[in-house]
């Protein structure tokens, strides 16, 4: 670099051949005005050798080396990154020639990082057993792996069409769900996941096809078994009492007393009260529907949920918004949890924040609460399991199934801050 408070060795070349130049012609005119008695093509000789000297000077000092160094700049520009400016001038030549250098080799080096990035990227491709594949806007296929071509059941060249390979529809998809595919390679039922993105300014969609037939077959038999488990738990808990209640009954000789019966009686109607919640609870969860969507105001919704809540003071924090979704089915789900909260909170002091904000590309609710926090368990979700007396473990449950049918999900969480719990609901809104 050049020392500060000196003018840079390229800029006094120029001002010395602009000097010379201007002192040249000067001389020249004087002479022959001045100096009549000298003949006349001495100063015009004399003007011609300052004339040849700039001609070598100025190439030679200002035009080769830029000309060097527009070379380097256009062999960085066509990705020949091995090219470098002779960088041992002084000056502002040599300056621009070692920032030039830099360039190249920063640009290189970056280079050098993506072509390893690629090569891992794709590298895992080949070796993953998923079917993965990568379209173009146009819907042309630019990579996929080998067991993308083994379902296919043929090799797969840059350019083939999603339509040409039965992936059209897929294409299309906007959230991730099991569809049936039936394909040269082999069918199925397979999870579609599908995500744009850009490489090189391109719009591109990759797609991760995942066999869900086996394991969907697996979960069916577990959620049977685990039904079954369950019903027969809960029923078995019913039945024992009423029919050691009715053998008392019938066993008893002589006439029977009028607060027995009375108490007898009871605890039968008890246990078939616990015995309906439960069936009826079942019933609500096999029967949800599908959401009727609709447009709504967020915010109304949530202030009558809050007053249905007389137990404790509900406190609302989110700003108006308008949203689409099944207004009952949210609603139901926002009741739940709600009155799960009131079930948490002391009586004294206790306190519940309905909070929701927009999260892309829906909303998110939050139902916190100042009780002692959730159980450590992981039966939170489980059909039927609760830690409350009298309840039917089905709240938290129907309120995740209908957040789950709007894209979304639920979860339950000790605060962050404080005690208490926080359940999390959020949902896609269309």
């Amino acid at each position: 670099m050049s020392r500060p408070g000196r003018r840079p060795a390229l800029e006094w070349s120029v001002m010395l051949a602009m000097l010379l130049a201007a002192g040249i012609v000067v001389l020249a005119w004087a002479s022959a005005v001045l100096l009549p008695a000298l003949p006349g093509w001495l100063p015009w000789s004399a003007a011609l050798a300052g004339v040849a000297v700039l001609a070598w000077y100025v190439p030679a000092r200002i035009l080769r080396p830029l000309g060097s160094l527009t070379n380097v700049l256009g062999a960085v520009r066509g990705h020949d990154l091995a090219v470098r400016a002779r960088a041992d001038r002084a000056g502002l030549m040599g300056d621009l020639a070692r920032e030039i250098n830099r360039l190249a080799d920063g640009l290189r080096e970056h280079g050098l990082g993506i072509r390893q990035a690629d090569a891992l990227l794709a590298k895992l491709m080949q070796e993953i057993d998923l079917p993965i594949l990568t379209f173009n806007s146009a819907r042309e296929l630019v990579a996929a792996n080998p067991a993308a071509e083994q379902l296919c059941g043929m090799r797969l060249e840059s350019g083939v069409t999603a339509d040409t390979l039965g992936l059209d529809d897929v294409l299309e998809q906007t959230h991730d769900e099991p569809v049936r595919l039936e394909l040269a390679g082999g069918s199925g039922r397979f999870l579609v996941r599908r995500r744009p993105f850009r490489n090189a300014g391109q719009a591109h969609i990759l797609l991760v096809l995942t066999e869900v037939g086996d394991a969907l077959g697996a979960e069916r038999r577990e959620a049977w078994q685990t039904l079954v488990r369950v019903l027969g738990h809960e029923i078995n808990n019913s039945l024992a009492p009423i029919k050691s209640i009715s053998q008392t009954l019938l066993s008893t000789d002589g006439p029977l007393d009028h607060a027995e019966v009375r108490e007898c009686l009871s605890l039968i109607a008890s246990r078939a009260d616990v015995l309906e919640r439960f069936v009826g609870g079942y019933a609500a969860l096999a029967r949800l529907p599908a959401p009727a969507i609709s447009t709504f105001e967020l915010g109304e919704l949530i202030a009558r949920v809050a007053e249905l809540e007389v137990r404790v003071g509900v406190e609302l924090d989110g700003a108006s918004m308008t949203v689409r979704a099944d207004a009952d089915q949210l609603e139901q789900a926002l009741i739940n949890l709600v009155k799960n909260a009131g079930d948490a909170v002391p009586a004294e002091q206790g306190k519940v924040v309905v909070r929701w904000r927009a999260q892309d590309p829906g909303v998110c609710i939050e139902v916190v609460d100042n009780g002692p926090g959730p159980p450590e368990s992981d039966n939170l979700f489980v059909p039927f399991f609760t830690t409350k007396p009298g309840g039917s473990g089905v709240g938290l449950l129907l309120a995740r199934r209908i957040a789950e049918l709007h894209g979304g999900g639920l979860t339950l969480e000790a605060r962050d801050e404080g005690q208490g719990a926080v359940a999390r609901l959020w949902l896609r809104s269309e």
